[in-house]
C-alpha cells in the first residue's frame, strides 16, 4: 500500500478520527515515524558493507566508525552467516569483558590477523591490532528506512516482499492516535497489538536468515 492508501484504510477502520480530528499532515508525520521504528524492530532493512583495513600497532587505533563507512547504519547483523568477515574469514563476536577474562593483556597483542570483533557504540574494534592494510573487511549491517515522506511511496524502502506487512504502518497510526485522544486502555490494546505484529513479522522474517546447522557434512565423512 501506498501512503495514501494506508492514510485513506485508517479513515475507514477509525471514523472517529476524521480529518478535522487529526490532520493528514500529523497522520503522514506519524507514518513516517512508524516506518522507522517497524524496521528498526523487525530489522527488515539489510545489507553488507566492504571496506579496507588499516595497518596499525594498536588496537585502539583499530577502530573503524560504522556510521561513516556505512550509509544508514543501524546494527551489526550477527546472524549465523552474517556478523563481520576479515579478508573473507568469518570473525567471532566478543565482548570487552570476554577479551578481559580470556586474556588480560589482549590489548598489548603484537600485529596480527584479527579472530574476533566487538562493536561500541558506532566504532567497530578487534581482538587485536590490524598487521596489514587493504585487506577486505565486509560487515553484515541493518539498516535505517529511507524516509517514508511521499504520498505515492510505499513503506520499508518500497521493497516489493516487504508488502505483507505494510499493515504495520496503519497499527502505529491506530496506537498514536488512541494516545493523542487520552484514551490509556484504548492506547494500551493498540500498542500490544503493534508489538504483536512485529514479533509475528520478525519471527516470519528470519526464516531468510536463518537455516540448519550441519555437524557433518551433507554427503558424509571422507573415509
Amino acid at each position: 500500500m501506498t501512503r495514501s492508501q494506508i492514510i485513506s484504510s485508517f479513515r475507514a477502520e477509525n471514523k472517529e478520527f476524521p480529518a478535522n480530528v487529526i490532520s493528514d499532515t500529523v497522520l503522514n508525520s506519524w507514518a513516517l515515524a512508524g516506518d522507522k521504528i517497524v524496521c528498526a524492530l523487525s530489522r527488515c532493512i539489510v545489507g553488507d558493507t566492504v571496506f579496507n583495513s588499516v595497518a596499525t600497532t594498536s588496537v585502539y587505533n583499530t577502530k573503524y566508525d560504522l556510521t561513516n563507512l556505512i550509509s544508514k547504519f543501524q546494527d551489526i547483523d550477527e546472524y549465523p552467516g552474517g556478523g563481520v568477515s576479515f579478508n573473507n574469514k568469518p570473525l567471532d563476536s566478543t565482548t570487552v569483558s570476554e577479551l578481559d577474562e580470556e586474556t588480560p593483556n589482549w590489548r598489548t597483542r603484537s600485529a596480527g590477523i584479527p579472530l574476533k570483533y566487538y562493536r561500541r557504540g558506532k566504532f567497530l574494534y578487534f581482538d587485536r591490532p590490524v598487521a596489514t592494510a587493504d585487506l577486505e573487511i565486509r560487515v553484515y549491517t541493518v539498516l535505517v528506512s529511507d524516509d517514508f515522506d511521499n504520498d505515492n511511496k510505499t513503506p520499508f524502502n518500497q521493497l516489493s516482499f516487504l508488502e505483507p506487512y505494510h499493515n504495520a504502518i496503519n497499527k502505529y497510526l491506530q496506537w498514536q492516535a488512541k494516545i493523542s485522544k487520552a484514551e490509556p486502555q484504548d492506547a494500551q490494546k493498540s500498542e500490544k497489538d503493534f508489538y504483536d505484529f512485529i514479533s509475528m513479522m520478525k519471527k516470519n522474517l528470519s526464516g531468510g536468515k536463518y537455516g540448519s546447522i550441519r555437524f557433518q557434512p551433507k554427503t558424509g565423512y571422507n573415509q
